[in-house]
């Protein structure tokens, strides 16, 4: 059973609990580039249980979904520390040349005196809305999906997801409701990604009813071996890469 923490406020009528419906496996690093994006695969589902005070669980078209979202985070793999916050290498202090004009051809160096450049780690959309949709089984239930979420570093993580009740004027309040994570999944590198996956039956299903996922079929992993000369694999039959 997927782990999931639940909670009750006093004086809330509702009980929730989040389990994820689909787990990422794995992804090709989309590195620090700003438009090149790599999405997990397959792309990461969480599904949303409500009961009610007496503790039965309610239909997923009577619970008002729109006021409901789930945000995503990056840790290691043993949940231990977040992975959501990474330093641009390219902006770690390096010696700067410097030309003397009384000696064009000798050099001097400088340190860099900048800041490392902290950026996200984990890119795309880290926050979904809600879904009422029909799973793959025909069961209707309530959803949230990241479907273009990258990673810019190769390893292993997994991913944390937070449930929230949007704020009203009556309850002006935010709580964090429920909490679940994903299994680890690895991020590889260019030359040793292994390939894509083949699109799950739950994906096909949410493509049916109209979200915007990618479906692969026939998709057949790979071990890339590159020649000497061979920087960085070719791109234009990729399917991991989004533009």
């Amino acid at each position: 059973m997927d782990p999931h923490f639940c909670s009750h406020n006093k004086g809330r009528l509702r009980k929730y609990e989040l389990e994820m419906a689909q787990h990422p496996i794995r992804a090709r690093m989309c590195g620090f580039g700003e438009k090149d994006r790599r999405p997990l695969d397959p792309p990461p589902v969480v599904r949303l249980r409500v009961r009610d005070d007496s503790g039965e669980f309610l239909q997923s078209e009577d619970v008002e979904v729109w006021k409901f979202v789930v945000s995503a985070t990056l840790w290691a793999p043993h949940s231990d520390n977040d992975r959501s916050i990474v330093i641009n290498p390219n902006t770690l202090p390096s010696s700067v040349p410097m030309y003397t004009p009384a000696a064009p051809a000798a050099t001097a160096s400088v340190m860099s005196l900048s800041e490392p450049v902290k950026v996200r780690n984990l890119v795309g959309t880290t926050v979904s809305n809600a879904y009422l949709l029909k799973d793959h089984r025909d069961n209707l239930s309530i959803f949230f999906i990241f479907h273009d979420l990258s990673v810019r570093t190769e390893g292993q993580f997994r991913l944390k997801f937070q449930f929230t009740v949007i704020p009203s004027e009556e309850d002006p309040r935010a709580f964090v409701e429920c909490v679940t994570w994903s299994n680890v999944f690895e991020v590889f590198s260019a030359k040793t990604f292994p390939g894509m996956t083949d699109s799950t039956e739950l994906s096909k299903a949410f493509a049916g009813q109209g979200i915007k996922i990618t479906i692969r079929k026939n998709s057949r992993g790979r071990v890339y071996l590159p020649r000497p000369d061979d920087d960085d694999p070719d791109d234009d039959d990729d399917p991991s890469a989004i533009r």
